[in-house]
């Protein structure tokens, strides 16, 4: 059967008996399995319109099908330009649905012409496209001999229309198991036939088409490394994939940093605001206070709203804070005061007085942050036969909580999925970081992914020593400054990640609040333009990662976020009170891995983690 998107529209609103059996026949019918992907209801372009259904095949190219459900004796009129048609006793002129079909053919091959890799090369068959892309009309409450009666066969092309002779089980079409009557029928709507599509071309057409899967990031201001990034995004058709994939109930998402995990929680939103409408309260959550921000943007590029009425998106405490109808503090309280505040949240939600009402689908990213208890109360926040689809990094845990998904009531068994390749950073600086953790031999086919080029390649980390922090505070300036100018960096997307904690057993305190303010200082009295974004709760809320300046921003505000540039200042200065290495090694993995394209480390003591850092190289 043909692989469909989504997977069961059965239950779904809004969806006619018709579309259901045109879905139904192209599942069943398109055969060889593999070799057919078909799209339900997608929108092209930034119109939000689209067809029923966009059909793609390795063998066969794009079909448009638009689906009309009308019967034979509606038909009142027609000519090439409109039909006239009776709905509810009344008549209505509507377009000719072959003009309305070709309408959004034309359109995707505006959307396909933006592609290089599918421009045609020897323009043989007279198109500048090497895909062919042709469209249908399916009647499945008209058959080919009422079609006489009504004439419209005058005014669309019999090859392209499906009738609801093809669409029933006892038809010719459907009773071919090798798939060729299939194959000939939706062949004979295309401008020219194509040989077979390579998988890479497969792959990279579906993801072209599905509106879904192509999630916009935030604009930043500037030209930045344009190369870089438009090879790294084109490696982003296996994350589509695997988005594609998602279903409803419990589901776990585990990945490296840059593989795509928030970009698919992004994806099956949209997923459920365009296909299950039913499904109108949806939570984001998550631990950092910086990284709400940035998800509300992402969201917004997929025009979904972020508020009440649509997509709320909270960071934990914040939601505890709804909860209970009360106020938090986000910051600086002791263990046991947030301790009270999960305890008092869980026990007003299993008493059913939550002043916040449960949600129909909720999204948890960064949950590595989570504990049990923690996790208790999102489950609790999610409507019974709702959606929680939960994204982590277990060498993101900063915070060593206790988590096993059976204790926190999740049953995401066979639901787990994993995002095993990284597409954010260059192949130096993934490399670099998977040595850090000891994760080199598992990740060795990582490599090939990465194009051989010199941008994607990119450069090993440069871990510079100084004598003071007065010759790190003009090194940051000075380099900043030139990587602006020289080097194609803008503003919007460097960044200073320091670290001024001290850590304990099971908490942390802040040691040197100067750092931060020196840094800043120091970059705007050399001209550079940056904001300090966690100097407190309120300066992380109002974080914009499209803002023209430098970002100064503690390791653990920074998880979640990324930049093409940045400096980790401040990293020989960790202070460890007891807590274990594997903490420290995944404080520093977080910082490291924020880097895109290029990250500078400098120093003044050569500490343990100095050396290790060096040994990485």
């Amino acid at each position: 059967m043909a692989v469909m998107h989504p997977d069961n529209i059965e239950d779904y609103k809004n969806v006619s008996e018709g579309r259901k059996k045109v879905y139904g026949f192209i599942k069943n019918a398109a055969l060889p399995h593999g070799n057919f992907i078909c799209c339900c209801g997608p929108s092209i372009g930034n119109t939000g319109e689209g067809p029923d259904f966009i059909l793609i095949g390795r063998k066969l190219g794009i079909v448009i099908i638009e689906v009309k459900e009308w019967g034979s004796k509606q038909v009142a009129s027609c000519n090439p330009q409109q039909f006239t048609v009776m709905i509810s006793g009344e008549a209505q002129k509507i377009t000719n649905p072959d003009k309305q079909a070709k309408k959004y053919g034309d359109a995707l091959r505006e959307t396909l012409l933006k592609y290089p890799e599918f421009l045609s090369e020897n323009m043989k068959h007279g198109d500048t496209l090497k895909i062919p892309v042709g469209w249908m009309v399916a009647f499945p409450n008209i058959s080919r001999d009422e079609s006489l009666e009504s004439g419209f066969k005058w005014f669309i092309d019999s090859g392209r229309i499906l009738y609801k002779d093809d669409l029933q089980e006892a038809g010719e079409i459907y009773r071919d198991p090798a798939g060729k009557a299939f194959l000939k029928k939706f062949s004979g709507c295309l401008p020219f036939s194509t040989g077979s599509l390579t998988q890479k071309e497969f792959d990279k057409l579906c993801f072209a088409v599905w509106p879904e899967v192509n999630i916009e990031l935030p604009a930043r201001s500037g030209e930045g490394k344009i190369k870089f990034k438009r090879e790294v995004m084109r490696l982003d058709e296996s994350q589509a994939r695997l988005a594609l994939k998602l279903g409803s109930g419990h589901q776990i998402i585990k990945g490296p940093p840059g593989a795509g995990k928030t970009l698919i929680l992004l994806y099956r939103c949209s997923h459920l605001f365009k296909y299950q409408p039913d499904k109108k309260r949806i939570l984001f959550v998550c631990y950092n206070i910086a990284l709400v921000s940035y998800l509300k943007r992402l969201l917004k590029e997929k025009n979904i709203s972020a508020g009440e009425e649509s997509v709320q998106v909270l960071h934990f405490f914040e939601l505890c804070s709804k909860i209970l109808g009360e106020e938090v503090h986000y910051e600086n309280e002791d263990r046991d005061y947030y301790d009270r505040v999960i305890k008092r949240s869980l026990e007003k939600l299993r008493a059913g007085e939550s002043l916040l009402e449960p949600f129909d689908a909720l999204f948890a990213d960064e949950a590595q942050d989570f504990d049990n208890e923690m996790l208790k109360v999102l489950l609790n926040m999610v409507k019974p036969g709702g959606d929680l689809v939960i994204a982590l990094d277990s060498y993101q845990d900063l915070y060593r909580r206790e988590t096993t998904w059976k204790a926190a009531g999740i049953n995401a068994s066979g639901r787990t999925h994993y995002t095993r390749k990284a597409y954010r950073n260059t192949k130096s600086l993934f490399e670099f970081s998977q040595k850090f953790i000891g994760e080199t031999e598992k990740n060795k086919n990582q490599m090939s992914l990465f194009p051989e080029d010199t941008e994607s390649a990119g450069e090993y980390p440069e871990i510079k020593r100084f004598k003071n922090f007065g010759e790190i505070e003009t090194f940051l300036t000075r380099d900043i400054s030139r990587s602006i100018e020289d080097e194609g960096f803008k503003r919007s997307e460097i960044a200073v990640i320091y670290d001024d904690k001290v850590y304990g057993q099971d908490r942390f305190t802040y040691d040197n609040r100067a750092l931060p303010m020196r840094v800043l200082n120091s970059l705007e009295s050399y001209g550079i333009p940056a904001s300090w974004i966690s100097r407190d709760a309120r300066t992380k809320e109002m974080y914009d990662v499209t803002a023209d300046r430098v970002s100064v921003v503690s390791i653990h505000s920074s998880k979640g976020l990324d930049f093409d540039l940045v400096y980790l200042v401040g990293i020989d200065h960790i202070k460890d009170s007891g807590t274990s290495g594997r903490s420290m090694d995944s404080l520093v993995y977080v910082a490291m891995t924020r880097a895109k394209y290029r990250l500078v480390i400098p120093y003044i003591e050569e500490t343990g983690i100095i050396r290790r850092l060096k040994e990485c190289h």
